[in-house]
């Protein structure tokens, strides 16, 4: 009954301009985002193109004997490997809960049915 008391006459017309507003907005920022595309890609050109930038030289880096590369290994073994020995056995000691109202309450609830 309250659906009825309302007045829905301009009801399509506000629902066309939300969409047409949420649409047109749409368009615009995709709009914005080629267009900013475009500005970026121009000065990435113009940045590889600008003659006055030089590239770097080109060094060759000499890789470590494998004596070196065997060295380096077992450094790394012995530090990251000094740590104590532990035991493998698992103990699982049973903590006592302490007692709060709202437990025995919850217990209580649960067990309604005894």
């Amino acid at each position: 009954m309250i659906m009825l008391t309302i007045n829905w006459g301009y009801a399509l017309l506000v629902t066309g301009i939300g969409m047409c507003t949420v649409f047109l907005l749409l368009v615009f920022q995709i709009w914005i985002i080629n267009l900013l595309t475009k500005i970026v890609n121009k000065q990435e050109d113009q940045v590889k193109n600008d003659p006055a930038i030089e590239e770097a030289s080109v060094t060759t880096d000499t890789h470590p004997t494998p004596h070196e590369q065997a060295a380096i290994a077992m450094a790394m073994h012995l530090y990251f490997d000094s740590h104590d020995e532990e035991p493998h056995v698992i103990t699982i000691e049973e903590v006592e809960r302490r007692y709060s109202p709202w437990s025995s309450k919850i217990y209580s609830m649960r067990n309604l049915n005894k």
